[in-house]
């Protein structure tokens, strides 16, 4: 009994930690002066002051730019005469840690039983004595034996995207929003850097349609 709970409570942890999917939770905004079509249409990167020289964010605009690029958009480097600009940050929170309580099953009751004992009489003839033996099997039956507390660490991700009008911005002195995305995941990996690729998809996988929906992107692709 004790071997089948041991077995169901390996089987909990192994299937716990198959996490086949990054889910991802995302919110897209495209305004109506967002022309239908992109083609030729020049983006530029704006960084923020802690962006600046950062490799990893150099490698999150490589990814971004490719899912523009698709789109018909065309990247550059010239920071006055692009016709859009492109700014994003991206981040972790500290991981929160939950207990939980996992049943152990097992075999409650049923199976083999075996009995003997002695028995002895008083007669005529005196003191009779006597054995007796017997195997005896009712089905088993299988329930809740106990149970095991389970701990686990998870920790929320998150990654904005916002693309801007940049000739009307500069013209008119003041940013002029075109689209946004923001995307939101929990896990169990600690860093944006593990998941980033599929949070990264995850927004851009229909870059049009406005509004909030649950992406799932299979793990492997992060």
């Amino acid at each position: 009994m004790r071997r089948i709970g041991l077995l169901t409570v390996s089987i909990i942890f192994i299937l716990a930690g198959c996490v086949t999917t990054v889910s991802t939770d995302v919110n897209r905004f495209t305004s109506p002066n967002l022309p239908q079509d992109l083609t030729g249409k020049t983006f530029v990167f704006v960084k923020l002051d802690k962006q600046e020289g950062s490799v990893e964010y150099d490698t999150h605009a490589a990814l971004i730019s490719e899912y523009l690029e698709k789109l018909g958009w065309r990247r550059t480097e010239d920071m006055r005469g692009a016709d859009y600009a492109v700014s994003f940050f991206y981040g972790q929170g500290n991981g929160q840690t939950v207990s939980r309580e996992i049943p152990i099953y097992g075999q409650t009751g049923g199976g083999t039983s075996y009995t003997s004992g002695t028995v002895n009489a008083y007669g005529g003839s005196g003191y009779r004595y006597g054995s007796y033996s017997g195997t005896t099997y009712t089905p088993p039956t299988y329930g809740v034996v106990g149970s095991t507390t389970q701990t686990e660490t998870t920790y929320a991700r998150f990654l904005d995207v916002a693309i801007y009008d940049w000739q009307k911005s500069i013209h008119g002195n003041k940013l002029v929003g075109v689209w946004e995305g923001k995307a939101n995941s929990t896990g169990s990996s600690s860093t944006f850097a593990a998941v980033s690729k599929c949070m990264i998809k995850a927004v851009f996988s229909d870059f049009r349609k406005s509004g909030t929906e649950n992406v799932q992107i299979p793990r492997p692709e992060c």
